[in-house]
């Protein structure tokens, strides 16, 4: 940490002549606090809530080392007009843990003493998952074009839709963490929070996998998949290749890297699996979070509703 981090403003305007040096405080504060979180996915996710902060607070002339409840409270009313309260509520636990870190190391750089964070401040989340997964006969259809692609696009569907990897996590898998042990063909990926998980490979997404990695001559540390130019697998064309995909299936509703994650997911408990089991393969730490996968499936089939309309039609109930 630079020693020239002085003490914020007094007050919470920020005129013209103290937004950069607020912004280099903040800033070295900012790259300090990501150095504790080493996870890539989680680390450009809350850099990206951080400089919205920074953008809204000094674009309302308030500095963010004194910012005051009143602001985090409307900042967070104002996010919630265009995200979904999942996506609110992860903005929120970035910036409560921002100022956590602040305050205990660099307390002499803000002008308050408290965090302007509060819990009173998250959104409630609904139980049921929001994310349009697909059924039993799209999935089908999107594996069987996928390989029409070629291995790489036939890889990203097998492993998201099969093993219910979030995007990050595959865009971060090495060639070292695929292997085999006991006979089953293995990949370690790095979980949320760093922990590191081993999961069986099913059989067409090692044939995927095999095929892809035939063309190349990787080392232990490069990336699983590479595309086709040789540069890295990111994000974005993870997603690109699942909407391509997608459309080639003619699945009309959109479907993202993390719909085929809520896919993995319901159609697995579809299958027999229970919800521990799938709440292992998904890594989830709370099973609370798999069964809002399970009380959308569940909600649907089984929705009442149905026999309502078969008794009010005279119809022998269909026990669901």
């Amino acid at each position: 940490m630079t020693t020239d981090l002085a003490v914020a403003p007094a007050g919470t305007l920020v005129h013209a002549d103290d937004e950069e040096h607020v912004r280099r405080v903040c800033g070295e504060i900012t790259r300090q606090w990501l150095l504790e979180h080493r996870n890539t996915h989680t680390s450009r996710a809350y850099r990206r809530c951080i400089e919205n902060w920074f953008d809204w607070t000094l674009g309302n002339r308030v500095s963010p080392l004194a910012a005051r409840r009143e602001h985090s409270a409307q900042w967070a009313a104002d996010l919630n007009e265009v995200l979904a309260p999942s996506s609110v509520n992860q903005a929120l636990s970035a910036m409560s843990s921002w100022y956590e870190f602040g305050l205990d190391e660099y307390e002499h750089a803000y002008a308050v003493r408290r965090s302007p964070y509060r819990k009173k401040h998250r959104l409630d989340v609904s139980d049921e998952s929001q994310t349009i997964g697909l059924d039993r006969e799209e999935a089908v259809r999107l594996r069987e074009v996928s390989w029409e692609y070629g291995p790489l696009d036939a890889a990203v569907i097998e492993i998201l839709l099969g093993m219910g990897l979030r995007s990050a996590e595959l865009e971060n898998a090495t060639y070292a963490a695929y292997g085999e042990a006991r006979k089953h063909r293995t990949l370690t990926v790095v979980r949320k929070r760093t922990k590191k998980q081993t999961l069986a490979v099913p059989p067409d997404a090692a044939r995927a996998l095999d095929e892809h990695l035939a063309r190349r001559a990787p080392g232990p540390d490069d990336r699983l998949l590479i595309c086709p130019d040789g540069q890295p697998l990111t994000n974005r064309r993870i997603a690109g290749i699942v909407q391509r995909c997608c459309r080639a299936a003619r699945i009309s509703k959109p479907c993202s890297p993390h719909g085929l994650r809520h896919t993995c997911a319901t159609l697995t408990l579809d299958a027999g699996a229970s919800l521990r089991r799938v709440q292992r393969l998904l890594g989830h730490a709370d099973p609370r979070t798999t069964n809002r996968y399970d009380l959308a499936r569940a909600d649907l089939d089984t929705s009442p509703v149905y026999d309502l309309a078969d008794f009010l039609a005279g119809k022998k109930p269909s026990n669901r």
